[in-house]
């Protein structure tokens, strides 16, 4: 009998599964109680995938000779396969009472504790573990997985490394790594290492797809795509990948090409919250704003607290002409991290909010918030506020006060920097929440065609800067301020045909401009008069002086135009296919600024369009003068 069990174990070690299968059997026919037989045929079926006649197995091993610790091991490994996770926990407790100093049980119950999402216990297993196997590479890198879920992304990092020292071809390590990297914001190095892991095993999913995140976020989105492409080439049917390369070609500009990936991603998980958030995106872009409003509705049924797609569905219906569903739904705007605080200044204290009612008698807090272009636009709304309250302190970004002060008085009000000391309030109201509590709807927005003018000093400052009047003048700004998925801005070059055009003298009134853009003025300038203020523009005021003096202004969807519109000059807005909701669709004209001319986009991208539709309207327009 102990022939056969010897032979079947010489065998199960060459690999010979099924002789020693065979072997095993005949040894526990000749002995049912062989507690070595039933552990190794156990340990076999474990081999084989086989995890539930593998725990029967070990189990009736274990019953005959409790105090093993090698057969408290392996049961806790078969029900760990199973999914039995609290019991296979318990098993490795045993291994480890019966062997203190068990490094295998040590390993075993990390894996279980994190597995179960309990990190804290796991950090403590794998260290143990490595005080017993100091050179253990997949010890080091399991304890950098623990060490990363809980947060300590520097000390994952150093057992990440660790395991590289010992393996320096681990592809999971390499992978790890680079995600611990990523939570440091150490991008760059991260994508180095997602790299590696692919070198050292090119069928790696979780790296090709970890690559594609951190290209994607941090603004490589052509190579992101390539990576999430590959990701998918080994393994289709992946739900977040076919997310990621549907942003990325959303970020290229190629929302149609996006669609249908992300349809299948809520086809393949109906929950996946951002996909739905994302197609809604996508579709919004084309102009597609049904089927927006429909993905956006069906996000926020899987996730109801997706402050982002409550924030885009407000936007969409706002775009539509929709104030009474946008306008409330567009106070989502206020839970994101993104949004600047609207809270009255630290040095006092919270204000309940004003949701409109009746305020005779105090003093209500107008804050700003969001971009420049914003509090020149809902700024309007202040003198309608005034009439209802006994008084108001409206705060604003510093770079506006020198414009804005000098309103205080018209509309008797008080205004001051957004970050200074204020007066006395009692209530408080976001400047963009206005529009709600006044009960605005498009057709009842306030339109003057001027109501911000230019301070008396800053006029005086820049009498004569601008020359005679032998020639136009006309402002330009090509581009705002460039951050993640700014569709606002055009490369210089398509503005050639404008600077074509004859008799024109071209002000630029973007006070910062990158270098690329500083070279190809100045050879442009060898063929068009343009000038450039740069650091002699200080402030708003500053920009409100030149734009004054100017016969009309072009720019793209900036802060220049909001100022163009407040101070009711000729505006040409040339604006994005999928414009800000403040435009609203299909039409010339602007309820905001009735001297304004819109020009939009025909298809997305399609800069070259825009401007020589402005070019033409302009030359006409100035010829008639």
């Amino acid at each position: 009998m102990d022939t056969l069990f010897d032979r079947a174990y010489a065998a199960h070690r060459d690999g010979r599964l099924a002789d020693a299968e065979r072997d095993y059997r005949a040894a526990l026919e000749a002995d049912p109680v062989h507690a070595d037989a039933l552990h190794l045929l156990g340990v076999l079926r474990h081999q084989q995938g086989r995890h539930a006649e593998a725990a029967d197995l070990v189990g009736r091993a274990v019953q005959l000779r409790p105090n093993d610790a090698a057969l408290q091991l392996n049961l806790g490994n078969a029900l760990k396969a199973l999914g039995q996770l609290d019991d296979a926990i318990e098993r490795f407790r045993n291994a480890l009472t019966l062997a203190p100093d068990f490094p295998l049980a040590h390993y075993n119950i990390g894996n279980a504790y994190a597995a179960i999402g309990r990190h804290a216990d796991a950090v403590d297993a794998f260290e143990r573990t490595l005080r017993l196997q100091p050179n253990d590479a997949s010890a080091c890198n399991n304890l950098g997985n623990a060490l990363h879920a809980v947060g300590r992304h520097e000390q994952a990092i150093a057992a990440f490394r660790r395991a590289l020292a010992l393996r320096p071809g681990h592809a999971g390590a390499h992978n790890n790594l680079g995600m611990a990297l990523g939570a440091l914001g150490h991008a760059d190095e991260a994508v180095t290492h997602f790299q590696a892991a692919i070198a050292a095993e090119p069928r790696f999913v979780a790296a090709h797809f970890n690559l594609g995140n951190t290209l994607d976020a941090v603004g490589r989105h052509a190579e992101a795509a390539t990576a999430f492409e590959a990701a998918l080439a080994l393994h289709a049917p992946f739900p977040a990948a076919l997310l990621g390369l549907g942003n990325a070609l959303s970020a290229l500009g190629r929302p149609a090409r996006a669609i249908p990936l992300l349809e299948r991603a809520v086809g393949l998980d109906p929950q996946l919250s951002l996909a739905w958030l994302s197609l809604g995106n996508a579709h919004h872009a084309l102009g597609a704003h049904d089927a927006a409003l429909r993905a956006f509705d069906q996000a926020l049924r899987v996730r109801p607290d997706l402050a982002s797609a409550r924030l885009n569905r407000a936007m969409t219906l706002l775009t539509l002409g929709d104030f009474t569903r946008g306008l409330p739904a567009y106070e989502s705007r206020l839970e994101m991290a993104t949004v600047a605080t609207t809270a009255p200044a630290a040095s006092s204290e919270a204000l309940p909010r004003w949701h409109g009612e009746p305020i005779d008698g105090r003093t209500l807090l107008v804050a700003a918030e969001q971009g420049f272009g914003d509090t020149l636009q809902f700024i309007r709304f202040v003198p309608l506020v005034r009439e209802r309250a006994a008084g108001v302190v409206v705060a604003v970004q510093p770079e506006l006060l020198p414009l804005l002060a000098p309103l205080a008085d018209t509309w008797r009000v008080t205004i001051v920097a957004r970050d200074s000391a204020r007066p006395r309030a009692d209530l408080y109201c976001p400047l963009l929440s206005l529009p709600l509590m006044l009960g605005m709807t498009p057709d009842t927005l306030p339109a003057p065609k001027r109501y911000v003018d230019v301070p008396a000093a800053y006029r005086r400052r820049w009498r004569g800067s601008l020359g005679g009047h032998a020639r136009h003048k006309v402002g330009l700004a090509w581009s705002g301020r460039i951050q993640a998925h700014e569709n606002r801005t055009m490369p210089l070059a398509a503005l050639e045909p404008l600077f074509a055009l004859e008799g024109i003298d071209w002000i630029v009134l973007q006070p910062n401009l990158a270098d690329a853009d500083k070279h190809a003025l100045a050879d442009y300038a060898r063929r068009a008069p343009i000038h450039r203020f740069d650091e002699k523009i200080r402030d708003f005021a500053d920009t409100a002086a030149i734009a004054d003096r100017l016969d009309a202004i072009v720019s793209i969807d900036t802060s220049v135009a909001h100022l163009a519109g407040a101070l009711g000059k000729p505006l040409w807005l040339m604006l994005p296919f999928a414009a800000d909701w403040r435009w609203f669709t299909g039409s010339a004209r602007s309820p905001w600024y009735p001297n304004a001319r819109l020009v939009r986009q025909p298809a997305p991208g399609a800069w070259e369009e825009v401007v020589e539709t402005v070019a033409r309207a302009l030359e006409q327009a100035l010829r008639g003068r």
